[in-house]
């Protein structure tokens, strides 16, 4: 999802450029004339062509031909005129720019400030963008948190709500939205970084889901004790996936054209059970869940932890559970 957000466009600083060069050329082109009408020195061809096409009306610096005339008079008309340009452009470039960034900082400030259940993405390397936009696919709320002034450039490019700062710093993560946000991805370049981010956003809010990357598996253990929720291994995620397309490629095949493609006739979906909701304290037979939602489950997961897969009509849901089921796009779970 596209947020709308202002930034400083490449085409102004191309303006700028460009009127630059094309009064450095004006410059020389002066310089050069003056001194093959006129055949003065070059540091004399060079004043009287700044002091020209600056129009401050200085006395010419020798009397000047008939020639030197018309071509002051063509130096003047071309040389006013650039630098006029010139100006204009790097009035848009300093100035604009600096009202612009400002104006535009502090509208995406509200845009974090009103974020709610929403997603913190701490860090924007290749495992960051990726996230992002899949939650932009699936139009979930975020904000990513970087520090690095190039994917901060990308960020903008991206029109993605960003904060730029150390994702481990308490104020940069409230400033996030940390205590009111559903969840967490720590996605920092090395596993002590992500590890204390991920002490430091458990201190912040008890409740959120912290998913964190790590490089090295072994360190999963240090993460839950920090208070991460689940522990990812990119090496050790890619090495199960690669031996199940060896070993069960249609399975695989199947389970990513339901999670991931979204034109399918079927999705899969996760139904919460609270203590408010009509499931709670019901058997699957008596909460006639296909029949209400029109989905099937084949999997449900306790609060404790357990999963219980296939489960039979005689289970009885209590709150804290959570539903996986196969469903079409279009219904709505409870």
């Amino acid at each position: 999802m596209a947020r709308e957000i202002y930034h400083f466009d490449r085409p102004r600083s191309v303006r700028l450029s460009l009127c630059l060069l094309l009064v450095a050329t004006v410059t020389l082109a002066g310089t050069a004339g003056y001194r093959w009408i006129e055949g003065w020195p070059l540091s004399e061809c060079l004043y009287m062509t700044v002091i020209t096409i600056s129009t401050v009306g200085f006395k010419e610096v020798h009397a000047l031909s008939r020639a030197g005339h018309i071509f002051t008079v063509l130096l003047i008309f071309f040389g006013i005129g650039t630098v006029a340009i010139s100006i204009t452009a790097l009035f848009e470039y300093f100035v604009l720019r600096g009202l612009t960034n400002i104006f535009g900082r502090n509208k995406m400030d509200k845009q974090i400030e009103h974020l709610n259940r929403h997603t913190i993405i701490c860090g924007y390397g290749r495992m960051g963008y990726y996230i992002a936009r899949d939650l932009s696919t699936l139009q979930k709320p975020f904000v990513v948190i970087e520090n690095d002034p190039e994917r901060i450039r990308l960020l903008e490019e991206e029109n993605q709500l960003f904060i730029q700062g150390d994702a481990s710093d308490e104020a940069v993560l409230e400033k996030a939205g940390v205590s009111k946000a559903e969840a967490l991805v720590a996605t920092l370049g090395k596993d002590a970084d992500n590890l204390f981010l991920t002490l430091s956003a458990r201190s912040l809010n008890q409740d959120l889901h912290i998913i964190a990357r790590v490089e090295d598996p072994d360190s999963t253990r240090k993460f839950i004790k920090a208070g991460a929720t689940q522990v990812v291994s990119p090496f050790s995620t890619g090495a199960n996936r690669i031996v199940q397309l060896l070993t069960r490629p249609a399975v695989v095949d199947l389970i990513e054209l339901v999670t991931r493609h979204e034109n399918l006739a079927l999705q899969v979906c996760e139904i919460k059970v609270d203590e408010k909701s009509d499931l709670a304290h019901k058997t699957l037979a008596e909460a006639r869940v296909r029949q209400a939602l029109g989905c099937m489950v084949f999997a449900i997961k306790r609060p404790h932890g357990e999963t219980v897969f296939d489960p039979g009509p005689e289970l009885r849901l209590e709150p804290g559970d959570i539903l996986v089921a196969i469903q079409k796009p279009n219904n709505t779970g409870a």
